[in-house]
């Protein structure tokens, strides 16, 4: 539970740093959620040296700001890019999962007429 409050936190810092244009494209409401949800105790600087990827974080966070950039900094290709990349990543799972556990009740049974 404290890994998403401070996750949280880091987003909200990671938000102040944004481009006024790319900070007003994610809605109000969102940014008070992240906003009411952080760890105010929780102390998260970036480092002006570092580009944002070097940046020690959560991986809660790297999630929260994956999903923030598809629904609403993403260009329309680079969201198509990454929606399509993760449909094939869920059709691969579930390849997997039907591997795995294959269950075909039916497949050892002899035909009989």
């Amino acid at each position: 539970m404290n890994n998403r409050k401070n996750a949280y936190t880091e987003v909200y810092t990671i938000l102040q740093d944004l481009e006024e244009e790319e900070y007003k494209k994610i809605p109000p409401e969102i940014i008070e959620t992240i906003k009411a949800n952080r760890n105010e105790e929780y102390r998260y600087e970036l480092n002006e040296e570092l580009e944002l990827k070097d940046h020690p974080m959560l991986p809660e966070t790297k999630a929260i700001l994956f999903n923030l950039f598809r629904d609403y900094l993403a260009t329309p290709e680079q969201k198509q890019k990454i929606i399509k990349m993760q449909n094939e990543e869920i059709r691969k799972n579930e390849l997997q999962k039907q591997k795995r556990y294959s269950t075909d009740v039916f497949k050892n049974r002899r035909k009989t007429n």
